[in-house]
């Protein structure tokens, strides 16, 4: 309960599923061990997504913007 000078009022519970899973997450045990285990596989997957070659779109438009750009500079 909260105190609002002569009132008392009741904190608010979360309604929905969304503010439910905040709230667990605000209080959450201290455990470095899942966190360490979360961060390992957030780095597999980042290396795993580097490794994959750039899409033919992406390098056609990258070679449009560089020929773009190399007629705007004075040679």
């Amino acid at each position: 309960m909260v105190e609002d000078g002569n009132k008392t009022a009741k904190t608010a519970k979360p309604h929905n599923k969304t503010e439910k899973k905040i709230e667990k997450m605000n209080h959450a045990p201290n455990q470095p061990e899942v966190y360490d285990l979360i961060g390992q596989r957030l780095r597999n997957f980042y290396d795993e997504v580097a490794q994959q070659p750039v899409p033919d779109r992406f390098v056609e438009l990258l070679n449009q913007l560089e020929a773009k750009s190399s007629q705007k500079k004075p040679q």
